[in-house]
């Protein structure tokens, strides 16, 4: 070949395969934002030109600053520009361009090709816009066609502004130029309020894998921390009075939107969510009895690994409601080949009030198997169904979907250089005692992120692996109840020996290097975690009765405090205090009344402090619980707390605020 063209052929197939590649991965459109050329301040005037587009229908190019058709505080793309697209006083505007795909004809013909397009569209008063995309073969002749919009006024919950509407595909066989057609739409009245915004055509190559793509989270914008207001023009609490705000990503019916953790909200921050959470949680919105959030995954790259049956999924949610209300939220995974047909699915929730104990709250649930044959496009929704009030309280946060192709050659697990500790919340100690909760860090630890959930117990036992992965102690199953690639959280088996002992953390890709870790009889920690450090000073967690925890007044934003006083029995909590009596094994659900087998005394200030309960929790694995009566003491918003676990004095620095 080289022979027959020479230098100079050569370089022009070379040039010709960059010019291919240059056009995959980004978006063709020319203009899409309307942020090119002049803007006007609204009315019926457009620019003499609009850069990318031929204009028919004189539609118009205005600026959000000038508050006409749609103004700043319209909902709208989060990373939108200074202008948008707009009809004037005619029934239809229209933008259309035709963008050149030869260069990746090959490709296209050999079906490795596939579309993303999007965009945002909407208007006010009923007027719409809607945008298609037409698959033109050599000699003009349409291929295919794909169609957004136009929305009506319950797709966009009866608000003036832009939605984002998507769709994925292969690009037609034979396709050699793209058409795009943005309308503008009149319904009625004299002028046209019909807007759009960001659009947007990328073709992708789907002929390999793309990097990184087993064994991480393929939901963009997964747990809602994406729009947190720095990408808009005005802070969020501005945006409309109807409270929606653009959930980036993601195609919302409705009135779906989200809501941050606070006392104001569905959620407050000591209400059950994921460990990890943000700022932000997924919200079915206001005044709607359904509402949802959709978006699709390409996984065409995996074809040929998904068409053998070798691709397994991992797929997590947290789902739930507010208070006693039935209001809830299902998040749910189709499996979709390219022409839109469902092979197969999960689904995560509801979390009905009862499965709550009627209080606000989320739930992880979480289903794996196998993605089936012919999937090219994984489709996530969530969907918020409203019971009661007026709000739909449907909640969710932290979703995940993971795949990965086990027992295939990758990266075995590593243990980080120490990397193994006992639970952080609880002191963090390098040593571990049996039946302690343990953090295990280093790279490659799972090809998932998740915690436990109810389908992964057996009976009120515990698992001992999580999507392919396990931890064994001096040869014996760990318990484990959250993976990531990066972190493992385990329990320790109750019968290891005290001396050093081996650890391992072992994938579908292998078994990580043997770590050394120092086993002692007991390794007792309170809960105290940084969060609750205020003034420099290490508050335990304590609760009283009521709830509200045990700090100086007004000390964490967010938490209701106060002091407690002598004669009253708060809570603490604790891991790593060894053998109960009866004996409660480690992975257990506890069901029974214990006592810790050693002796404990407990001192507050300068005074023992009575233990009305010291044992295992009830209704928890490996989880110590501590009914303390407070002895009679001065005020003192830095009172001293300490124990002594047969003989052995506790490490930790901790504290407690007490006030007659």
């Amino acid at each position: 070949m080289l022979k027959v063209l020479g230098m100079w052929g050569v370089l022009a197939v070379a040039a010709t395969q960059l010019q291919g590649q240059t056009i995959l991965g980004k978006n063709l459109v020319v203009n899409g934002d309307a942020e090119s050329g002049t803007a006007t301040s609204g009315g019926n005037t457009p620019p003499a030109s609009i850069p990318g587009w031929t204009p028919t229908g004189t539609p118009n190019v205005i600026a959000y600053s000038a508050d006409d058709r749609l103004g700043i505080k319209s909902i709208g793309p989060a990373n939108r520009g200074n202008n948008y697209f707009a009809g004037t006083n005619t029934a239809k505007g229209v933008l259309t361009q035709k963008i050149d795909v030869s260069t990746v004809g090959t490709s296209i013909d050999k079906g490795t090709i596939s579309f993303d397009v999007s965009a945002y569209l909407g208007g006010g008063d009923g007027d719409n816009s809607s945008l298609t995309v037409t698959f033109l073969n050599a000699g003009g002749t349409s291929a295919g066609t794909v169609t957004l919009g136009p929305l009506l006024d319950a797709d966009r919950a009866n608000s003036t502004g832009l939605y984002m509407r998507r769709q994925l595909g292969a690009v037609p066989s034979g396709t050699r130029s793209i058409s795009v057609e943005v309308d503008l739409l009149r319904t009625s009245g004299i002028n046209n309020f019909g807007c759009a915004d960001n659009i947007s055509l990328i073709l992708n190559d789907d002929s390999q894998t793309p990097a990184s793509f087993y064994g991480t989270n393929l939901i963009a914008n997964a747990n809602g921390e994406t729009p947190n207001g720095t990408q808009l023009p005005v802070p969020l609490t501005s945006v409309l009075s109807t409270g929606i705000v653009e959930v980036p990503n993601w195609v919302l019916i409705g009135a779906f939107t989200e809501d941050t953790y606070s006392n104001d909200s569905d959620l407050n921050v000591t209400d059950p969510s994921p460990s990890d959470r943000g700022s932000w949680y997924f919200y079915g919105g206001g005044d709607s009895v359904t509402s949802s959030a959709t978006q699709d995954i390409d996984v065409a790259g995996a074809a040929s690994q998904i068409d053998a049956g070798k691709v397994a999924f991992a797929f997590s949610a947290w789902v739930g409601g507010y208070s006693d209300q039935d209001d809830n939220m299902v998040v749910s995974a189709q499996f979709l080949n390219w022409q839109g047909g469902v092979l197969g699915g999960a689904s995560l929730g509801p979390v009905l009030a009862a499965d709550r104990n009627q209080k606000s709250a989320l739930q992880q649930k979480s289903q794996t198997g196998t993605v089936p044959a012919g999937t090219r496009m994984i489709r996530i929704k969530m969907l918020a169904v409203r019971h009661s009030g007026i709000d739909d309280d449907g909640l969710a946060d932290s979703l995940s979907m993971v795949l990965t192709v086990p027992g295939t050659s990758g990266t075995a697990p590593a243990i980080q250089s120490g990397g193994v500790v006992s639970a952080s919340a609880f002191g963090g100690f390098t040593a571990i005692g049996p039946g302690t909760w343990i953090e295990i860090y280093g790279s490659n630890l799972a090809g998932s992120s998740r915690e436990w959930a109810g389908a992964d117990f057996n009976g009120t036992t515990a698992p001992i692996k999580l999507d392919g992965t396990t931890v064994q102690i001096a040869g014996q199953n760990a318990f484990i109840r959250f993976i990531s690639p990066g972190q493992v959280n385990a329990q320790v088996p109750t019968n290891i020996s005290p001396g050093s002992q081996q650890l391992t953390v072992t994938t579908l890709n292998g078994t990580s290097a043997a770590y050394p870790i120092t086993v002692n009889a007991t390794q007792a920690g309170l809960l105290a975690p940084s969060s609750f450090i205020v003034g420099g000073k290490q508050y335990v967690v304590a609760l009283h009765t009521d709830g509200t925890f045990v700090l100086p007044p007004n000390s964490i934003a967010g938490l209701s405090t106060k002091q407690a006083q002598p004669g009253e029995t708060i809570l603490l909590y604790g891991i790593g205090f060894g053998s109960v009596t009866p004996s409660i094994g480690a992975g257990q659900i506890v069901g029974v009344a214990n006592q810790i087998a050693a002796p404990l005394q407990m001192q507050i200030g300068q005074a023992a402090a009575t233990l009305v309960y010291d044992g295992l929790a009830p209704n928890f694995v490996g989880l110590y619980q501590f009914n303390v009566t407070v002895p009679n003491l001065s005020d003192n918003d830095l009172t001293p707390l300490t124990f002594n676990l047969g003989g052995t004095a506790g490490s930790q620095s901790l504290y407690l605020a007490v006030k007659k």
